[in-house]
Parts: structure tokens; C-alpha cells; sequence
């Protein structure tokens, strides 16, 4: 078995520059336990600047911070493109490593200027390092859990096929959504697939679900389940890799499993663990994800990082510090001035006449910039304010602000320090490179008083963070209907999805409801997520409320009634029509014979307030476009409005039929949102206010001085 890893920024770039003053390029990968490395090979192609002196220039490799092997700049290969594969010691690698490139180069004998234009190497495409890999056996251990079926150490996207009997129920399907949820929380921003299977064992590491009524067929001669239990053993389909039974009695057994497993309840150890029930969790409050930011205090930075190491920087140009997290996608922060940062920072002082620089960028764009100064800035702490407006960052007259959609739902912080090099004069350089810098794990950013408001649909918010399911982290206020006919790719799209939810939330969805379409008293007072084909039971049953219509070969876009509101007809009639909002799409068609399926989004028949998510096709085998189209957040980033159509690998997003709100707001807040884009409404109806108000004060004075009168 080979793998190859490739140096970062190489999938982007043709090429990149190495220079002497600004650190070294870094491949950071691990080793799976049950992979032992036989062979080595770093393929390094390269070209070294024409002026370099052969003999003392050279790229010095790294492993773990360990020198292992050199390339010399030569007369040979000085000025020129070429490729050289090194060998190196495959004993060297530990669980988690990095293989580094530290340039070292000279031009000159005597007076040499570090920071000379001359003093470069460029590390081409192509180049990557290359393991020949050995699978051994593992012990059967519940202990190791996750692995070897997930294991941290891993990059790559998490593939594990789920087994289940030929007509699997709706029971041994819930417990296989929680497990799934699971899974793509472990597996994070790497991904998660679940391939499924009906019946017949893959090869590979798989998880299995099997009842006493509703088994797979390899398990067939076996005894009868006694309770809900785990056990782990070697797969028949190839002998070397493990299985995961997950089993019992009936579907409450294997719910119970799930559980025990995804929340660690059980102690487990060995081959096999009979799992005792206990009490059942109490619902998850709304908001209380654990992967997203919380609202209640200010957040340490601390609590935003693995490692204290991530916050730290060393060189003179060193890698921007990077901070990530996840805010709920809706978080009302219109008329918002910003989202306070109190931001503390410790650096190495700047050397004489020399200065230094920070710069502050969410999500790639810059919002600050602040120059670091030998005495400090601003003493120990300074209070930064992350504009999501049009509000100043420190006064009115300032022009760094940073737009409230630059803030998504998933969002990175990056801090780059620059250290200027310190120049005396010629043949009087001595560059030691000691300049460190870090942002204090006490730094917090503070989003709390901040309402949660979204006019919805929005399937940019479901592709990206799973909402508004996962207002409730463990789904508890989620039904997952299934057709009649459950297909292995509707068990797929829906194992799919929860793993995507567990990777937003961070919390398995063990509150999650299986249904069918006749389970009618499970649907009232829940956000809904309908998965399967154009002629679902549901689907045709709300047809009317559908914002898109799929039939056949081809598909219709409903127009809604009106692409104007109540107020926008006004607006109109006023003559401002300027500033009426874009009309939701006209009806649209696509004819074709090709792979056809769709996304929609919809307020429920069945509650107000609550949403329906519909994730259909008209053909068998065309959900899977809508699972490789969500797995690529570029897609998923792209989608917007009530529907999403996913036809010959293009995607296309439409607006169509009514909105709707969730949450609420005080009703100044609300009246000022929603009037925001009618200033002469506006207008009109606060002079009818001021009137209104007038009068009412003027019948009490009225009345007041009548009942004087009276009196006297």
C-alpha cells in the first residue's frame, strides 16, 4: 500500500519561493496504528538561484526537528530545474510528524546581505513525500475506540461503510444516525462518508447493525441477541480488517448501544461489552452546541484551541496564528457595532530603529492592522472591535470595517506578525533569528447579547452548519422521514447529513426521530427533513407548499404568488420603487434525460415557525450528486435561497415561494428590521404615531379639564 502527501500550498500554486529570511515549508501527516511504513522517498524538484555559491548552499530536510538528510546546491543543478528523490529512514516516523525545509543559501564570501534578492529556491509541483506502507493486525479492542475504524492521526476524508439486514427497520436506521453523527464529529473538517450495504459485508473496516428480527446474512448462524451490546471482530471479506457490531434484542437495544458508544457511558474493553440501560439523557437546551461559540460570557481564546502551540509564532515572518470557530448561522447582527475582542499580546521587542507589525484578518479579510512597538502597544491589553457593518472600528472617521457577511458560520481568525529585519550598515548585519510572538489564551471574544433572528429559506445555513436542525445539538427537535420504499442510497444521504451535523454541533444526535411518512403524530412541532425519491409520500401530499416541483425528465420552479410583500406594494404605490427587494425567481424549466435532484426548503404545513428540508431526486442513483455537491464546502458555501438543483455536476440555487422568520426580537427591533428598506412607510408611519400620540393626549387633557369644570 502507497501514500503520498504533498507539501502545502502546492495544490494551489505551480511553485513556492523558498528564502533564507522567512521560515521553512512544513508537511505535517501521521501514521495510523495499523500501518507500519516500509519505505520513504521524499521527490523534492527544485530550482536554485544562479547566484548561489555551490559547496555552502543547500536545503537542509528536517524530520521532527531532526536533520536527516541535505541537497546541494551544485554546479550541476544551480540554475536549473531538476528533480531528486532522497531516501530517508522510515523508523524515523512517529505517530504525528513534520518534515521541513530549512533553505540555507550564500552569495558571497564576505559581507553578505541575508535579506539579498539572490537568495531564493523554488519548490515546484510535483513534489511530495511518498510512504510504501505495511497493513498488520490489531488486537480485538473495544478499548482503542475509535480506532481502527477512525483514527485522529488521519487527514483524509473518514470512508465506513455501514451493514445492515436486506430491509433493515426504522430502529436499526436510528441507531445507525447516531452512530453516523458520531463518526463526523471525530471526524471534523475531514469529512465523513457512510456507504451502505444490504445485506453483504464490504471489505475493510465496517460498522454493523444487527437485531434478532433484522440481522445481515453473515450473522445468520448465530445465537440470539440477549441485550443491547458491542463487540468488535476480524472482518470475513478479507480477514485483516474489524467489524463493529453494534446489536440487540430490538431497536430500543441497539438504541441503547448507540448511545453508550457515542457518549461514553460504558466502560469498554475487550472483545465484547454487554451494555447495561441507564438513564436516558435529558434534551439538550437550544443553542448549547459545543463546537459553536458561546453566548452566555466571553470566550478565552484558550477554550477556541487545542494547543497552547497554536498560538504562538517564531521567525521574523512566521506563519499567521490561526484561530477557528463556529457561531450559530442566526445570529442577528444587523445595526450591530461589532463583536468585542480583548486582545492581549506578548512579542519580542523590536530591535532598534526597526519596527514591528500585526495584522488582524476574519476569514481572509483584513480589518486591522497595528504596529508593534518596543514599549508596548496600547500597555498589557487592548480592546479591538471586529466591525459586521458599516461601523468604525475605533471612531467614526476610520476606514478598516469589515462587512457582516465576512462573519459566516464557520470563521477563522488569523493573526500575521512581521518582524523588520535590523540593518546597521554594510558588512555590519548580525541577523539572529529570536523574534517570538504569541496571543495570550486569555485574549476573549465576546459574543454574548446578541438575539438569534433568520428569515428563512436559506439552504446556505442548511449546507454549511445543518441549521436549523442543529439549533438543538442532540436533534432533539429533528424527524427524519423516509419513504416507503427505503433505498441504500435514502440510508446513505441521511447518514451523510447526521455526520455533518455532529461535525457542526460536536454532539451526536442521540435524540434524533426515524419516521415514515403515516407516522403523522411524530411530525407535529418538529423541523423536518424529508430524504428520498420526486414521489415521496410527503412530497405529493404538500405539493401546493413546494417551492419546486420535480417530474419526470424535466422540473418546475414555482412562482410564488407575489415577488412583493404587503409593504413593497405600498413602497410601490408610493412611488419608491427603488428600493423593493429582487422578485423571487419566475417559474423555470430544464429539460434533459440527465441525473436530476434537489435541495428545497419550506415553512411546515404542520407548525408555524418550523421548517421542512427536502433532499430528492427523480431517478435512482441522483441523490449521490447532492452528497458530492454538499461534501465540497466551495459548493456548499455557494448555496442560497429556498431551492438547489444539482444536474450534471452543476449546481444552481433559486429563490421561489414565501419566506418565514425564526426567532424573535423585541418589537422595536423587529419593526425597525423589517421597515429598514421602506423609508417613506417609514415616515408615514411615524407621523400617524406622532398624530395618534397627539390625540391621545389631547382627549386626556380634554377629559381632564371637563372633570375641573365639573368640579367647580
Amino acid at each position: 500500500m502507497q501514500r503520498a502527501y504533498a507539501f502545502p500550498g502546492l495544490e494551489r500554486e505551480s511553485a513556492l519561493r523558498l528564502v533564507t529570511a522567512e521560515g521553512s515549508p512544513a508537511l505535517k501527516f501521521s501514521m495510523r496504528a495499523d500501518e507500519v511504513p516500509r519505505k520513504m522517498t521524499l521527490r523534492l524538484r527544485l530550482q536554485f538561484s544562479p547566484a548561489l555559491i555551490p559547496g555552502q548552499s543547500h536545503i537542509r530536510i528536517l524530520l521532527n526537528d531532526e536533520t536527516v538528510a541535505s541537497v546541494p546546491v551544485t554546479a550541476q543543478n544551480v540554475g536549473r530545474q531538476f528533480t531528486q528523490d532522497v531516501e530517508l529512514d522510515p523508523t524515523l516516523l512517529k505517530d504525528f510528524n513534520r518534515l521541513a525545509l530549512d533553505f540555507i543559501g550564500h552569495y558571497t564570501a564576505e559581507c553578505e546581505d541575508p535579506l539579498h534578492s539572490s537568495l531564493w529556491a523554488d519548490l515546484h509541483r510535483g513534489s511530495e513525500l511518498r510512504l510504501v506502507l505495511n497493513r498488520i493486525t490489531t488486537a480485538n479492542d473495544l478499548a482503542t475506540l475509535p480506532r481502527p475504524f477512525f483514527s485522529l492521526r488521519e487527514s483524509e476524508r473518514l470512508t465506513l461503510p455501514f451493514v445492515f439486514a436486506p430491509q433493515p427497520d426504522l430502529a436499526s436506521l436510528r441507531a445507525a444516525g447516531i452512530t453516523a453523527s458520531w463518526f463526523g464529529k471525530l471526524a471534523a473538517w475531514r469529512g465523513a462518508r457512510f456507504p451502505v450495504r444490504f445485506g453483504d459485508l464490504p471489505k475493510g473496516h465496517a460498522v454493523v447493525f444487527a437485531t434478532n428480527s433484522s440481522r445481515p446474512g453473515f450473522l445468520g448462524g448465530e445465537a440470539a441477541f440477549d441485550g443491547p451490546a458491542l463487540s468488535i471482530r476480524s472482518n470475513p471479506a478479507d480477514g485483516i480488517s474489524k467489524l463493529l457490531l453494534i446489536s440487540g434484542r430490538d431497536g430500543n437495544d441497539l438504541a441503547v448501544a448507540a448511545e453508550a458508544l457515542t457518549l461514553g457511558t460504558a466502560v469498554l474493553s475487550g472483545e465484547h461489552v454487554r451494555v447495561t440501560p441507564g438513564h436516558r439523557r435529558a434534551p439538550r437546551e437550544i443553542y448549547d452546541a459545543p463546537n459553536w461559540v458561546r453566548q452566555d460570557r466571553p470566550m478565552k481564546f484558550g477554550e477556541l484551541i487545542d494547543s497552547p502551540q497554536q498560538l504562538q509564532a517564531r521567525g521574523h515572518m512566521p506563519e499567521p496564528v490561526s484561530i477557528s470557530f463556529r457561531v450559530p448561522p442566526d445570529l442577528f447582527t444587523w445595526r450591530s457595532r461589532g463583536v468585542p475582542m480583548n486582545l492581549k499580546v506578548r512579542y519580542t521587542p523590536p530591535a532598534p530603529r526597526t519596527d514591528a507589525m500585526l495584522d488582524m484578518r476574519i476569514n481572509g479579510e483584513q480589518f486591522q492592522s497595528v504596529l508593534l512597538r518596543a514599549t508596548g502597544q496600547g500597555g498589557e491589553s487592548a480592546r479591538v472591535v471586529l466591525p459586521m457593518l458599516d461601523a468604525a472600528l475605533f471612531g467614526e472617521n476610520t476606514e478598516v470595517m469589515i462587512p457582516a457577511f465576512k462573519l459566516g458560520t464557520r470563521n477563522q481568525l488569523d493573526y500575521g506578525f512581521a518582524f523588520r529585519y535590523y540593518k546597521p550598515g554594510p558588512c555590519r548585519d548580525v541577523q539572529i533569528d529570536n523574534a517570538r510572538a504569541m496571543i495570550d489564551p486569555d485574549s476573549t471574544v465576546d459574543f454574548s447579547g446578541f438575539r438569534h433572528f433568520a428569515e428563512l429559506p436559506h439552504l446556505g445555513f442548511f449546507a454549511t452548519a445543518g441549521y436549523p436542525f442543529s439549533r438543538y445539538a442532540d436533534l432533539s427537535n429533528t424527524a427524519i422521514v423516509l419513504p416507503d420504499q427505503i433505498r441504500t442510497e435514502d440510508v446513505e444521504v441521511m447518514l451523510f447529513l447526521l455526520g455533518r451535523m455532529g461535525d457542526s454541533t460536536g454532539y451526536p444526535a442521540t435524540h434524533v426521530t426515524v419516521v415514515k411518512a403515516g407516522d403523522e403524530k411524530e411530525l407535529l412541532d418538529r423541523d423536518l427533513l424529508i430524504i428520498g425519491p420526486s414521489d415521496h409520500p410527503l412530497l405529493r401530499k404538500w405539493q401546493k407548499y413546494l417551492p419546486a416541483v420535480l417530474s419526470g425528465p424535466g422540473q418546475r420552479v414555482a412562482k410564488p404568488s407575489s415577488g412583493y410583500t404587503v409593504l413593497d406594494r405600498a413602497n410601490a404605490w408610493l412611488g419608491n420603487d427603488a428600493i423593493a427587494p429582487a422578485a423571487a425567481a419566475a417559474q423555470k424549466h430544464l429539460r434533459g434525460n440527465g441525473p436530476l435532484a434537489a435541495l428545497m426548503q419550506f415553512e411546515s404545513p404542520l407548525a408555524r415557525g418550523h421548517s421542512v428540508v427536502a433532499v430528492t431526486a427523480v431517478e435512482q442513483g441522483d441523490l449521490a450528486g447532492i452528497v458530492d455537491s454538499l461534501a465540497n464546502d466551495g459548493i456548499a458555501d455557494t448555496l442560497h435561497g429556498s431551492v438547489a438543483l444539482f444536474h450534471g455536476g452543476q449546481t444552481e440555487s433559486l429563490v421561489a415561494g414565501p419566506t418565514y422568520t425564526v426567532g424573535s426580537l423585541p418589537i422595536w427591533d423587529f419593526i425597525w428590521f423589517h421597515f429598514a428598506d421602506h423609508p417613506v412607510l417609514l415616515a408615514l408611519m411615524s407621523v400617524l404615531a406622532v398624530l395618534v400620540f397627539a390625540f391621545a393626549l389631547w382627549r386626556s387633557l380634554r377629559l381632564l379639564a371637563d372633570k375641573r369644570l365639573r368640579g367647580e
